[in-house]
């Protein structure tokens, strides 16, 4: 449970900045409930500016610099088979990446093996609840 956003930013900073391999982030939840705060403090784990990160709702996929190259993939505006034309697997194959993804529940039936899924719910005001899935 987090109490705030610069609690949800400082608990995704924690768990990235000791990130050395290939991870993926799947982030689900509500609009509104903290996904891209979520995935500011992967930025910052990584050392890349968290003030450059945005949700990429328009433009789909951002791409950042830091001691890893992080993805961000938010999928609001995407259905079912445009999925495969996003090029998320030459991602997946990058090694020196972490790929974050909002609204993962929209991936449907194209599976990513050993990702942490991390769930966000609100509990009103600013507190949310975060369930989190290692190697799912």
């Amino acid at each position: 449970m987090t109490g705030s956003a610069e609690e949800t930013f400082e608990l995704a900073y924690s768990i990235s900045e000791g990130i050395t391999e290939p991870t993926i982030f799947l982030l689900d939840g509500d609009l509104g409930t903290g996904k891209t705060v979520f995935a500011k403090g992967i930025a910052a784990g990584l050392e890349i500016d968290p003030q450059e990160v945005n949700s990429p709702t328009f433009t789909i996929i951002n791409q950042y610099e830091g001691r890893m190259r992080m993805y961000h993939v938010d999928l609001y505006r995407i259905e079912g088979a445009e999925i495969g034309h996003l090029g998320l697997e030459e991602m997946l194959e990058d090694p020196d990446a972490v790929m974050v993804v909002e609204w993962a529940e929209r991936l449907g039936e194209f599976k990513i093996p050993g990702a942490c899924r991390v769930k966000i719910n609100d509990q009103g005001g600013e507190f949310r609840s975060l369930f989190i899935v290692f190697n799912t």
